[in-house]
């Protein structure tokens, strides 16, 4: 459950909300009773470097896409 904060709450209160966030609580920031920004904790994820080593994969097979190929991947969308 989300404890909630209008946006002139939050600006009053900025410390307590980030203290909630912090120990876990989710924290929606409303604007005429929409939320408009949620606020969680950051993760404290432990990163590990090399941990990810084996896990991508490449081919020997070439890349036979032409410039034109991959423009329209990447743009086939925007020009719709």
């Amino acid at each position: 459950m989300a404890i909630t904060f209008s946006v002139h709450e939050a600006k009053s209160q900025l410390s307590r909300l980030l203290s909630l966030a912090e120990s876990g609580e989710q924290v929606e920031i409303t604007r005429h009773g929409k939320v408009i920004a949620v606020v969680t904790g950051a993760s404290s994820t432990t990163r590990h470097p090399g941990s990810g080593i084996g896990t991508v994969h490449y081919t020997d097979e070439p890349f036979e896409f032409t410039d034109a190929e991959i423009d329209h991947m990447f743009h086939a969308e925007m020009d719709a």
